[in-house]
């Protein structure tokens, strides 16, 4: 198997790209530390991965929440010893113009799409700068280079996931890490039908089709740098 012996955090990994992700790395071999909020959601996502023979940790993690960051981080280097990989998916968005965004909403969007992605980085960086190598993958989105009506808040925390992930990937290169910002287009997850309900989606691509890119760059040699790439499905180009 390709990735037999590495080990990946995954965060957001009950549902969505989170979920297709944290299957596919471990069919690829890699031992996955699967994170979200929902346990029940990840005790489901780690049966399925036990079942076909792969290795998996569950941990319920706050990514907005850096001491809890700090012990996903922990367990999953007591449990396998290292961290090849990190994808740095979790995210939630509420749709809104701007004269009824909510404080609260601002803030929890801002927070768990990039100060999460920033507490999760900042965690694995030293371990992954010791051994001079490492994977870091940050799911952004189409929003992150090009704004659209009632996103205002997703666009300006997934537009800071992507020039977070720029800074970083300079201040990492000496180190043999490599930082990948993903930025799909309208994907069917659960997130996406929350959002715009009333969408067709025989139009959207599944999240199985982002999982296969981001296998796809953490299967790249270590002297390859993939800066970005995006995703669209073909009606929205």
């Amino acid at each position: 198997m390709e990735l037999e012996g590495q080990v990946a955090i995954v965060t957001g990994a009950g549902t969505g790209i989170g979920r297709a992700t944290a299957l596919i790395l471990a069919g690829a071999g890699c031992a996955v530390a699967a994170c979200a909020r929902t346990a029940a959601d990840l005790d489901v996502l780690a049966e399925e991965i036990r079942a076909a023979g792969g290795r998996v940790l569950a941990v319920p993690t706050d990514v907005t929440d850096e001491s809890q960051v700090a012990a996903l981080v922990e367990r999953t280097l007591s449990e396998y010893g290292r961290v090849d990989v990190l994808v740095n998916n979790a995210g939630m968005n509420v749709r809104a113009p701007i004269w009824d965004l909510k404080s609260e909403d601002w803030r929890a969007i801002l927070d768990v799409n990039t100060t999460g992605t920033f507490f999760c980085t900042r965690a694995v960086a030293p371990t992954m700068m010791e051994r001079r190598s490492g994977k870091i993958i940050n799911v952004s989105s189409r929003a992150g280079r090009r704004a659209t009506p009632t996103r205002a808040a997703y666009s300006t925390a997934k537009f800071g996931v992507v020039g977070f992930g720029e800074a970083v990937q300079l201040d990492l290169k000496d180190y043999g890490i490599t930082v990948t910002n993903v930025l799909p287009g309208p994907i069917a997850t659960p997130l996406r039908r929350r959002s715009v309900p009333n969408e067709d989606p025989t139009l959207l691509i599944g999240p199985e089709e982002v999982a296969e890119v981001i296998l796809f760059l953490v299967t790249r040699p270590h002297d390859v740098i993939i800066p970005e790439i995006a995703i669209f499905p073909r009606a929205f180009i």
